[in-house]
C-alpha cells in the first residue's frame, strides 16, 4: 500500500495558541507562508471565544503554559464539546516539558509538536501531526514506512523508548 500525501491548502484553518509575542508571531508567520490560514490566540480564554465566534478551525495548535487556562484545560474543554471534539488538537511543547509526559498522555490531545526555531521543521513537524489520523505509515526522514502495528503496540513501543530516552538524559 502506498503511504497516503495530505496535500496542504490555504483552506486548511489553524487556530494558534500562545501567549509569548515573539513565539506567536514566529509560529504563525512560518505556518502562513507554508499555506495554512491562521487565527491566532493569545489565551486558552480567548481561543474559546473564538471558537464560538469563528468558523471552526481544522485544527488548534496550543502552547502548554499559559496564564489563565492552560494548553492541557483548553484542549479538554474542545473535546468534552459536542461542536469542537472532532477538531484536531496538537500541544506545542518544549523538551523541557517532556516531564509532563502523563499530563500529555492524558490531555486529549491527538498530537505534540515540538517548538523549534528552524520555521521548516515547525511546518513540517504540524504537517505530520495533522496527518497522523490519515496514514497509517511512519515518516522517518525523508522516508515512508507502512506498518501492521495495533494501536496498542505502536503506544507501548514509543512509550518504553521515551522511558528510556528519559533514562539516559537523567544519567
Amino acid at each position: 500500500m502506498e503511504p497516503t500525501t495530505t496535500i496542504i491548502t490555504s483552506e486548511q484553518t489553524l487556530l494558534l495558541v500562545e501567549d509569548t509575542l515573539t513565539q506567536s508571531m514566529y509560529m504563525s508567520h512560518a505556518l502562513t507562508q507554508a499555506g495554512f490560514k491562521v487565527v491566532l490566540a493569545r489565551s486558552g480564554e480567548k481561543a474559546l471565544a473564538a471558537l464560538e465566534e469563528l468558523p471552526l478551525p481544522q485544527a488548534i495548535l496550543t502552547d502548554i503554559n499559559m496564564p489563565g487556562i492552560s494548553g492541557f484545560e483548553l484542549v479538554k474543554k474542545v473535546k468534552e464539546n459536542q461542536a469542537t471534539k472532532a477538531i484536531t488538537a496538537v500541544l506545542l511543547i518544549t523538551a523541557a516539558q517532556l516531564n509532563d509526559t502523563a499530563e500529555i498522555l492524558n490531555s486529549g490531545a491527538d498530537g505534540i509538536v515540538f517548538k523549534s526555531t528552524i520555521a521548516k521543521k515547525f511546518v513540517d513537524q504540524v504537517k505530520l501531526a495533522l496527518q497522523q489520523d490519515q496514514s497509517p505509515s511512519l515518516k522517518i526522514g525523508e522516508h515512508c514506512h507502512n506498518t501492521n502495528a495495533t494501536l496498542a503496540q505502536s503506544n507501548h513501543l514509543f512509550l518504553s523508548a521515551y522511558q528510556q530516552i528519559l533514562d539516559l538524559q537523567s544519567q
